[in-house]
């Protein structure tokens, strides 16, 4: 690779990219990455608590954006929210199950002509950065 550009602009380039990707892939359906994101965590975890997810998404959305999101998951049916928690309904799991597949498309193209190695040797680099960052200067 002659002249690389600097580690940032991969990443800004990566996330706009995978970003719009998702945009475009969910916008059949009226949703966004973001509304993907909440829907998979809940599938992971089984529920969330706002308090402890949106911290974790507190640099790409803000509150607002976030309540936005559960408010159009609740008013379609896909989850329910009490006590701050968000849930699957019957339909919700469904819907998430075909958003799956679609997601599962994005990923495979993503990750096209990329070996797991490569992959995982990404996330600790990028992870021993940040924490090296975090330490200071």
């Amino acid at each position: 690779m002659e002249n690389p550009k600097p580690i940032g602009w991969y990443l800004k380039e990566a996330d706009s990219l995978i970003t719009a990707t998702f945009n475009s892939t969910f916008e059949s359906m009226d949703l966004t990455r973001f509304h993907w994101q909440v829907l998979k965590n809940i599938s992971v975890h089984g529920s969330i608590s706002l308090n402890e997810y949106y911290p974790q998404v507190a640099r790409f959305i803000t509150p607002e954006t976030l309540q936005e999101i559960v408010h159009t998951l609740t008013t379609r049916g896909w989850i329910t929210f009490h006590d701050n928690t968000c849930r699957f309904t019957d339909t919700g799991a469904k819907a998430f199950a075909s958003m799956a597949a679609r997601q599962q498309k994005i990923q495979e193209k993503m990750l096209e002509g990329t070996r797991l190695e490569d992959y995982t040797h990404t996330i600790l680099f990028l992870d021993k950065i940040i924490q090296n960052l975090k330490t200071g200067i």
